[in-house]
C-alpha cells in the first residue's frame, strides 16, 4: 500500500503535505492524514506511484525554512520524510494529537466525530462544493 511516513512532521507540516499532494494529483486520489503517515484514496483507474509523488513530496521539502536539514528516502511503496528537528516533531506531535474519537480534515482546521460528516466534508474539497 502507498504511503508517505510523517511521523517526524509536526500535525500542521503533514496537513499542509497532503494539501499539496492532493491539489498536485488533480483529482486522481485524494491525500489523508492517518495517524503518522499520508495515504491516498483512489478516485480513478489511474494509478498514484512512489515516482509520481517524490517529486511532489521534493519540491514541498525544498520551501521549508531549514530545507537543506529535510530529507526523503524511499523503502518500496513508502516514502519516508526525515525532519530538520526530529526531537521537537516529537515534542510537538504530542501537543497535536486529537482524542481518537475526533477526526480533522487534512485541508482545514474542521473537526467532528462523525465518520460520514467527515467524508462528506473532505470530498467537498475536492470537488469544490
Amino acid at each position: 500500500m502507498l504511503k508517505i511516513d510523517c511521523s517526524e512532521l509536526s500535525a500542521d507540516e503533514k496537513l499542509a503535505l497532503a494539501s499539496e499532494i492532493s491539489d498536485a494529483l488533480e483529482g486522481r486520489a485524494l491525500a489523508l492524514v492517518k495517524l503518522d503517515s499520508i495515504v491516498f484514496d483512489q478516485l480513478t483507474d489511474e494509478r498514484v506511484t512512489v515516482d509520481t509523488l517524490q517529486p511532489v513530496v521534493s519540491d514541498f521539502i525544498s520551501r521549508r525554512k531549514d530545507a537543506e536539514y529535510y530529507s526523503t528516502d524511499v523503502r518500496g511503496e513508502t516514502i519516508v520524510v526525515h525532519s530538520a528537528d526530529p526531537v521537537a516533531a516529537t515534542r510537538r506531535k504530542t501537543e497535536n494529537t486529537l482524542p481518537p474519537n475526533l477526526r480533522q480534515c487534512p485541508y482545514c482546521s474542521f473537526i467532528t466525530q462523525y465518520e460520514e460528516e467527515y467524508t462528506v466534508h473532505v470530498r467537498a474539497h475536492l470537488f469544490g462544493i
